[in-house]
């Protein structure tokens, strides 16, 4: 039914534990009767018997006619529900709880699906945390995408994964508004933008300029070491790097139109060649867009801020260039301060120009 989504959430381990503590409960009263641990036998049955009553099957279901979500629990003995209505909910996410082993030092992370109100309150779908984030992550998601509400940040590893870049972002846009550069702007005719973006949870700086755009195909430019190599039979690892790249800067399939067929581009002049490699799909494009005017640029700009493999912290680290559908792109992975990022646009604006512009 369109307007219901049914979720079962059934304590499988529980269950299986209870069973295994009632048999071996069992096993011993009928073989080892005699035995002077007749109790520890007793023990396991009671364990057994409250483990598989006390472990309730929930039933989550959410309503859009009644707007309500009702959470149904069930055991052998016991039933009981919970209903909260939909305009109660701020969100619905994932909440961990990270407990310590104090002879070893190690920790171990457990979880569970809760809902938080707009009252400030807090409802948790069970009481207790267990192990297993990714069936709790696919509950919480299907439930907030179901109700619509906003996206939460759930404490697991592939939340934390999936959040990081936003929190990067979020970092590069307060940066950004701190120096003043958060507005669009012009320079000689072309309009440009710095866009806050997140590595990780590190903030980075991405300069886009709509004024010059591909014909479909895309070239992509990322700054190597020098001596790096990438051609021959290191040419498939290059893609495969190519293409996580671009995912790492936030560029999309628009940007990237075709990405899965892209390769290497090698047709660089010996002076780019030296500090950048190139990726397209479309060679003929790339042929055209790379001219003297956009490579010399390129060329100096890695002799004044060569690609060291081991970076200091400091100053420019790789720079990339997309040249793409929607427009140019040249991105950074570190927040720069103002006259870092006005030798960054500098350089954006000489190769929109190139083009022609």
């Amino acid at each position: 039914m369109e307007n219901e989504l049914k979720i079962r959430d059934y304590p499988y381990l529980g269950w299986l534990t209870g069973l295994a503590a009632l048999g071996y409960g069992a096993y011993r009263l009928v073989f080892n009767f005699s035995s002077p641990y007749w109790y520890g036998a007793v023990a396991a049955l009671v364990a057994g018997a409250l483990l598989l009553t006390l472990n309730y099957a929930l039933t989550i279901t959410a309503d859009k006619s009644a707007r309500l979500l009702t959470l149904d629990y069930r055991s052998l003995l016991f039933h009981s529900t919970k209903e909260i209505r939909f305009d109660e909910i701020q969100t619905i996410r994932v909440e961990s709880h990270i407990s310590r082993d104090t002879d070893s030092g190690s920790t171990s992370a457990t979880y569970r699906v809760v809902a938080d109100l707009k009252d400030g309150g807090q409802v948790p779908f069970r009481s207790f945390y267990s192990s297993g984030s990714f069936r709790k992550q696919k509950i919480a998601g299907e439930l907030r995408a179901f109700i619509g509400l906003p996206e939460a940040f759930d404490a697991t590893p592939q939340g934390v994964f999936r959040a990081a870049p936003k929190i990067g972002a979020m970092a590069a846009q307060a940066q950004l508004e701190q120096m003043g550069a958060a507005e669009p702007r012009e320079t000689d005719g072309v309009r440009w933008e710095l866009q806050p973006i997140g590595i990780g949870t590190s903030p980075a700086t991405r300069w886009f300029s709509p004024n010059f755009k591909t014909q479909g195909g895309f070239l992509y430019l990322a700054q190597k070491a020098e001596g790096q190599s990438t051609g021959g039979f290191l040419a498939p690892l290059s893609n495969m790097l190519f293409r996580q790249s671009l995912s790492l800067y936030g560029f999309s399939e628009e940007d990237t139109p075709g990405r899965d067929k892209a390769q290497g581009y090698e047709a660089l002049s010996p002076a780019l060649a030296k500090h950048f490699m190139a990726f397209t799909n479309d060679p003929a494009e790339a042929r055209r867009i790379l001219n003297p005017w956009t490579q010399n640029p390129l060329a100096n700009w890695g002799e004044r801020h060569p690609l060291k493999q081991f970076q200091s912290g400091t100053g420019f680290s790789q720079l990339v260039v997309l040249f793409s559908p929607r427009g140019v792109y040249l991105a950074a992975p570190a927040m720069l301060n103002p006259d870092e990022a006005e030798e960054l646009a500098a350089l954006g604006v000489e190769l929109v120009k190139s083009q022609g512009m």
